[in-house]
């Protein structure tokens, strides 16, 4: 009964878009593969936030805090929580004096993932009120034409869409005013738009209006290859190649047979257990990892 309470409370604070590590990447990796079995056309644009956690805005992180219904109360606790913190920088090894921070959440602070998330919610509502109005038009897929748009985990953001023009330009207004009222940035250089079943012309205008560069629908998200084809051994070469970089022959000189058998242990029990938990490995990629 608690359980399902909390639940509900966690669901009216924190929008669907924002899923779990697990589930956003099986979900992208459903809705690829739901395009190209039907043979539909989207629009994926990949975004990379410059100095996320640095540069968030804390009068945003308030006001996201007041709308989302917390009492004032925690508000002040929250800002007095920000507001009391000093940093210290090292200049050629020697640390300067303390000073306050204005912005920004500190890495490595227990508070950080649940405050970023409530800033991410912003992002979410105006993708929301943007559905709402017809200017963004998300990726249908499935029997029942699931519409989908958004995907966040922290500050990996993925957007999906209908390939037309006012869909572009929608999402770029809506970073712009993201940008602005919240103080992540995105940038542009950095982030990828791919696209599936769309002529090679209006990939080349989408890029152009969010002046980032095209990747292919073989992507990597979250660490997983999103697009590719698990039954085929290029798929695993990633893994493998990281296998192969842990197990290599100067280290295991300088090991005892003990230490050997514990690193074997350790890179193959943890480098393809993400990888496993979606797909099956072919007979030649356990056989190649075996021979390493």
């Amino acid at each position: 009964m608690l359980s399902n309470r909390i639940k509900k409370v966690i669901e009216k604070v924190i929008d669907g878009s924002q899923s779990a590590l697990l589930d956003s990447v099986l979900v992208v990796n459903e809705v690829v593969d739901d395009l190209k079995r039907r043979k539909k056309r989207g629009v994926i644009v990949k975004l990379d936030f410059e100095k996320a956690c640095d540069s968030v805005s804390w009068e945003f992180l308030f006001y996201m805090m007041g709308r989302l219904g917390f009492c004032g109360k925690w508000v002040q606790w929250i800002r007095a929580c920000l507001e009391s913190a000093t940093v210290s920088v090292l200049v050629n090894g020697s640390s300067t004096k303390e000073f306050k921070l204005t912005r920004g959440l500190r890495q490595g602070d227990p508070m950080t993932p649940f405050l970023f998330l409530i800033v991410a919610q912003g992002l979410s509502r105006l993708v929301k009120q943007a559905t709402r109005k017809n200017l963004l038009s998300g990726i249908k897929i499935g029997d029942k034409n699931v519409e989908v748009n958004l995907f966040q985990f922290a500050d990996d953001t993925l957007f999906l869409c209908e390939p037309n023009v006012q869909n572009i330009r929608c999402i770029k207004a809506i970073l712009r005013c993201f940008e602005l009222s919240s103080g992540l940035r995105v940038n542009f250089f950095k982030s990828k738009l791919g696209t599936i079943g769309v002529d090679s012309y209006e990939v080349k205008l989408y890029s152009e209006i969010l002046h980032c560069s095209i990747m292919e629908i073989h992507f990597s998200y979250l660490g997983l290859t999103i697009g590719g084809n698990p039954s085929r051994c290029s798929f695993w070469e990633p893994v493998v190649s990281k296998i192969r970089k842990k197990l290599s022959v100067w280290k295991g000189r300088n090991l005892s047979f003990a230490g050997r058998v514990c690193l074997i242990k350790s890179v193959i029990n943890a480098i393809p257990l993400f990888y496993l938990f979606f797909f099956k490995a072919p007979i030649g990629v356990c056989k190649e990892i075996t021979n390493l």
